[in-house]
């Protein structure tokens, strides 16, 4: 029996531009409609996911800190932090929050899983010290120094002990996915290809016996831009995030499927109504 619990860790707003981007712009395109934008999404949740798994308890993403809050720990020169606004409470952090289902997140997790490496993705990575730590290796190679930091990344902010198990796309095809990384010995936990967003992005699939849930990180923002094929206006390879967004419709074509993007505020409520894409 495998079990998958949403967790929120805090909420995050966005610009619509960055939610959505224009399917006739390119990069940098996108990237100036954003700041352009003076139109706000409503808040949205910065999900992690908690798998159990007869081989261990697996979280997937760490969410953002309150640190947000404080002056300075965001780049100042970086305008991209301008243009999204994220608000945590101490107490929403992804330790308290595990603490309060009555797990110790230094004892009670067998690894912590990153999709990738952006600030609202591993801004709770404090609260892991003594856990295995597992991220794709492509993606941890964009996201580190001056080119990380302008990519929406904090390498100056990840803890110094973090020496995360960088790993690649080196297992079996997956349903329409070319490649795998197992995570668990039965394979029913793994990471999947989903690059767009960001550069080696990484979504998890869970396959229980009777559907398989796709914790799809950033690589859609929700079930109905995923349905519509609209990719955001992040990417710096819109064509790319559109091949994955097919490749994830694909799959949920081929299975039940239950999609649970990082911050879709329907996720919850889909994952405890077992509702599968269509």
């Amino acid at each position: 029996m495998i079990r998958v619990t949403a967790i929120e860790t805090g909420k995050a707003r966005m610009k619509t531009a960055q939610r959505t981007g224009r399917p006739d712009r390119g990069p940098i395109g996108r990237k100036i409609d954003i700041f352009r934008d003076r139109e706000w999404v409503e808040p949205l949740p910065i999900l992690c996911f908690l798998i159990e798994h007869p081989e261990g308890r697996f979280l997937v993403d760490t969410g953002d800190t309150w640190r947000n809050s404080v002056p300075g720990y965001l780049p100042g020169w970086n305008p991209f932090y301008r243009q999204v606004s994220i608000r945590v409470a101490p107490e929403e952090e992804i330790g308290p929050r595990l603490r309060n289902m009555g797990l110790d997140p230094a004892r009670d997790l067998a690894a912590v899983v990153l999709t990738h490496f952006h600030h609202d993705h591993t801004g709770g990575l404090d609260h892991f010290p003594h856990n295995r730590i597992i991220g794709p290796g492509e993606n941890h190679a964009v996201s580190t120094g001056l080119r990380g930091m302008m990519m929406g990344c904090l390498p100056q902010r990840w803890p110094i002990w973090l020496k995360p198990e960088l790993v690649q796309m080196d297992g079996p095809a997956i349903g329409s996915f070319p490649a795998s990384h197992p995570l668990t010995r039965d394979g029913r936990i793994a990471l999947v290809p989903t690059p767009g967003h960001v550069a080696g992005h990484c979504a998890v699939v869970v396959r229980d016996d009777d559907v398989t849930y796709f914790l799809a990180g950033d690589a859609t923002y929700s079930q109905e831009n995923l349905r519509a094929e609209r990719t955001d206006g992040v990417t710096n390879d819109p064509s790319t995030a559109l091949a994955t967004l097919r490749a994830i419709k694909a799959f949920a074509g081929q299975q039940p499927t239950i999609l649970l993007p990082a911050h879709d505020p329907d996720a919850a409520r889909r994952l405890a109504a077992k509702e599968v894409l269509a």
